[in-house]
């Protein structure tokens, strides 16, 4: 058989089943200020050096009689694009944003695009524009990481390879399921969404239902909030993600007026040895089914979060295409809560290093970014300013706020349970 094989993660990208309609530009878009005297030459042979270590970002995608496949090019040379007139951080948006709507032809062209451009004297503009085909944000941590390592030790005067090779199989996540065991999977998500609904969101004005440029805001709780999630996760033996999400779904219940959300969500149901060093996709997508039943305490309803989303471990080989293709519901999802860890720097040899925000597009009016380790305490709203009005998005961060209180007070035992936590009164 010609080619490679693609994961569900990337049959999704690449299908864009009856249920979801994505460009063939979706991307991931990452970029910093550089401070420094930057060695061009070698930053470049730093930035080879990652595209040929892992060969999905130097695999071309396309049709074949088996299906589509994946078919690696062979060493990349030259990927990193250097400007040569000095970038304007004033439109630093509007530069970005034209790079990101450049068409990959995913057929002839490699998904990974790395721009550095100089602002002023030894100061950068650093950008990496990644096909989600390839890149997750497991995966975009691996990419930084070798980034620095390589230009480290191109620095220092090593020689080839500046990265060692990977001795993960990247097939091994790309097998296609036996017939048995996908009709147990699809059986499983038909019962799990028999008779559910997709939350409707305030206001929210008709768009496309491919990407658009997202707007973010961010809510920073304050620290005894952040301390009192720590203790809950530790007392109830779950992890932030799930505590997050639990919050987060009983202040969108009561956004969207509903008792029964389905939203989308990522998973990582399982860790082999060696994946952490390759970009493939080790985290699932999947539709998240969360009850609010406001007879119950709230640490009843965090381990419920738990429960819902522990039981799709088992059956997540299929891509949510097909997932959702087992469903009554024709329709995306518009509400996506999913992990981030914020950036915590790397080390380039006598470099300044600095996030900046670059714009994103995203196929979901409304993501939530919830922490993924107890480090962190912070929800990040990312949503289609041009389909969702600042006053919802008021009304909604009043929400995630008061509902954020509430499990403070649960964890220091000022109440243990709260019977008006999920009601659906309006908030003035």
């Amino acid at each position: 058989m010609a080619g490679k094989g693609l994961n569900p993660y990337q049959q999704y990208y690449w299908n864009a089943s009856s249920a979801y309609d994505l460009p063939e530009t979706a991307c991931v878009s990452i970029g910093f200020v550089l401070e420094g005297a930057v060695n061009i030459p070698l930053f470049s042979r730093a930035v080879d050096a990652v595209v040929n270590r892992h060969e999905q970002l130097r695999s071309n995608f396309r049709e074949t009689a088996e299906g589509v496949r994946r078919f690696p090019r062979a060493a990349a040379r030259d990927v990193l694009q250097v400007g040569s007139e000095p970038f304007e951080m004033s439109r630093l948006d509007a530069s970005i944003e034209a790079l990101c709507q450049v068409p990959l032809d995913l057929k002839v062209d490699i998904p990974f695009r790395a721009y550095l451009n100089p602002i002023d004297h030894e100061r950068y503009l650093l950008a990496l524009i990644i096909h989600h085909i390839v890149v997750d944000s497991w995966s975009l941590e691996v990419i930084l990481d070798d980034l620095a390592t390589a230009y480290n030790r191109a620095m220092s005067g090593a020689g080839e390879p500046l990265l060692s090779p990977l001795t993960f199989d990247y097939e091994i996540l790309a097998q296609p399921l036996e017939p048995d065991e996908r009709q147990r999977q699809a059986q499983f998500w038909r019962d799990y969404l028999k008779g559910a609904k997709i939350p409707a969101i305030p206001g929210l004005g008709v768009g496309e239902s491919a990407q658009a440029k997202s707007t973010f805001d961010v809510i920073t709780p304050p620290q005894e909030v952040h301390k009192a999630i720590n203790q809950l996760c530790n007392a109830l033996d779950v992890t932030p993600f799930v505590v997050y999400t639990a919050a987060a779904s009983i202040a969108l219940a009561r956004f969207c007026a509903s008792d029964d959300l389905l939203i989308q969500t990522n998973v990582t149901p399982r860790w082999m040895e060696g994946t952490q060093t390759v970009v493939s996709y080790l985290s699932a997508r999947i539709p998240l089914r969360v009850h609010i039943d406001s007879t119950l305490a709230l640490q009843t309803h965090i381990l419920n979060v738990a429960d819902s989303l522990y039981e799709t471990f088992e059956n997540v080989s299929l891509s949510i295409g097909e997932m959702m293709a087992e469903s009554e519901i024709k329709q995306s999802l518009p509400i996506h809560i999913g992990a981030e860890s914020p950036f915590e720097s790397w080390h380039l040899e006598n470099v300044a290093v600095s996030q900046v925000q670059l714009p994103d597009y995203q196929p979901w009016p409304l993501f939530l970014w919830v922490p993924v380790s107890s480090e962190h305490s912070f929800v990040k709203l990312q949503y289609q300013a041009d389909r969702i009005s600042a006053e919802d998005m008021l009304t909604l961060k009043h929400l995630l706020n008061e509902t954020l209180e509430r499990f403070r007070l649960l964890s220091e035992g000022e109440s243990s349970s709260e019977p008006d936590a999920f009601s659906h009164a309006t908030i003035k």
